[in-house]
């Protein structure tokens, strides 16, 4: 056989990657990760929960407590990763940082797919570093429903190329598609109002939004309590 043209006819690798606060990370989240890897057929999944994200305010729990929650809920996705690197590096945690040391990491022809939601996707074009985003990855948008439709704004999104899901492995960066999943309908927000609001706060139970075990670790440790 030979080798070399065996290799070049090989799949390229594709490795989707989901960041974000995950603050806490609820069932959306996951909903959101399984589709987006059943869909696209990526090797590998890795989440990696934010150190401080530039766009919000500092996070209701410590990186600590995050981390903690979101190794609690992967239990429910068997063979998802978690990557803390944005939780170990001091300063507000830049995806155009995360991506180039990835690219830097699996070479130029690993396909890289970052995961976002569509409200995300909105403000895109406002990154840090923005203009590089196309030569790092790819983008996969996930509608989230009840949420505004999703308009690619220019010029951003005009330096990427609307692919189907299936072809992202085509090449290593540079595509986007828009995933209607079905499977994002709560927010991290919503979450920590809800359990702030206490029982009969709000007529209804947060606990039912979160995995069991994550619900567990929040009570166990009395974490978005009105105090905190």
């Amino acid at each position: 056989m030979d080798r070399a043209r065996s290799a070049s006819r090989a799949p390229r690798a594709l490795v989707l990657l989901y960041g974000g606060t995950f603050d806490p990370v609820h069932n959306g989240h996951l909903a959101m990760a399984e589709a987006a890897w059943r869909a696209t057929g990526a090797d590998r999944l890795i989440f990696l929960p934010a150190g401080q994200s530039p766009f919000k305010a500092p996070d209701a729990a410590a990186g600590a407590h995050r981390l903690a929650m979101l190794e609690a809920a992967l239990a429910m996705l068997p063979g998802a990763e978690i990557d803390p690197r944005e939780l170990q590096r001091p300063g507000p945690s830049y995806t155009v940082a995360t991506l180039a040391a990835y690219r830097e990491a699996m070479g130029p022809e690993v396909a890289l797919l970052w995961l976002l939601g569509a409200d995300a996707a909105m403000a895109l074009h406002r990154w840090h570093g923005a203009e590089a985003l196309p030569s790092l990855a790819h983008f996969l948008v996930v509608a989230r429903p009840g949420a505004e439709a999703f308009a690619p704004a220019a010029p951003f999104w005009r330096a990427l190329r609307a692919c189907p899901v299936s072809a992202f492995r085509d090449a290593p960066a540079g595509g986007w598609a828009y995933l209607e999943a079905g499977a994002y309908p709560i927010a991290s927000r919503v979450v920590r109002e809800t359990l702030r609001a206490g029982p009969g706060g709000s007529g209804r139970s947060a606990h039912d939004l979160l995995p069991p075990a994550v619900s567990s670790y929040i009570q166990t440790h009395g974490l978005y309590a009105t105090s905190s």
